[in-house]
């Protein structure tokens, strides 16, 4: 049994200045993974000096803080301003894998974006390992490509309702885990508090995942003592 902790943040282009901040919330939640949306220029060393975890990006506003190794980063525009970073995790011998999304909120847009998330060189392609889809999917209660998703992906069920946007008064689950293969989620909240407002308008979600074992064991039948008669010549 192999169990994550992780969060899923949207920043909004939350100035280098608000580091410190932004580096004691992730700590005291006590991530292992942190995907991250429209980070500013310089914040994500600056949150992975703070935090002890391990800064990982490419181009674009998505990254990633690690305390596990990630490799095979790839960016991946998905039309106007959407955006995936693509990452495998290596946990107790399993690997996940990783992708980071940031969708825009104009429907029409949003709809060809999940329409390229799940083309052959993304979703698409059949992995063979678990899956693990985060971020700001910047999606209504209803509609919106929500379909596509839903029937390709398993929302995570933590936690249950999830609302996360806007962060003074949260009505929308804007934020979400979305698994494939053999993973599932454990327990998960959003993190409410009133200081966060001034980091994001976006409030963080964390959830905890278990990688589920895909071995298939024989079962071997219960043989019944039988009594030893003599061997006679």
């Amino acid at each position: 049994m192999s169990v994550l902790r992780v969060m899923t943040y949207r920043l909004k282009g939350s100035p280098a200045s608000e580091a410190a901040g932004t580096a004691e919330l992730i700590s005291r939640q006590r991530p292992e993974l942190v995907f991250l949306q429209q980070l500013p220029e310089s914040l994500l060393e600056s949150l992975a000096k703070e935090t002890g975890l391990t800064a990982y990006a490419m181009q674009g506003k998505s990254g990633f803080l690690s305390r596990h190794p990630l490799c095979a980063l790839q960016s991946i525009s998905l039309g106007g301003e959407g955006h995936c970073l693509r990452a495998d995790l290596n946990l107790a011998g399993k690997r996940l894998h990783l992708f980071n999304v940031q969708l825009v909120s104009d429907p029409s847009q949003r709809g060809q974006q999940i329409a390229r998330l799940f083309m052959e060189d993304l979703l698409g392609a059949t992995l063979p390992c678990a899956t693990l889809v985060a971020g700001d999917f910047s999606l209504p209660l209803w509609g919106g490509g929500q379909w596509l998703l839903q029937r390709r992906l398993k929302r995570a069920v933590h936690p249950g309702w999830g609302a996360n946007y806007p962060a003074a008064f949260p009505l929308w689950p804007r934020d979400r885990f979305y698994l494939r293969g053999p993973i599932r989620s454990l327990a998960g909240q959003v993190v409410k508090n009133q200081g966060l407002c001034k980091l994001s308008d976006h409030l963080p979600v964390i959830s905890t995942l278990e990688l589920t074992d895909t071995r298939i064991y024989l079962k071997v039948p219960v043989v019944g003592k039988q009594l030893a008669s003599p061997v006679t010549g």
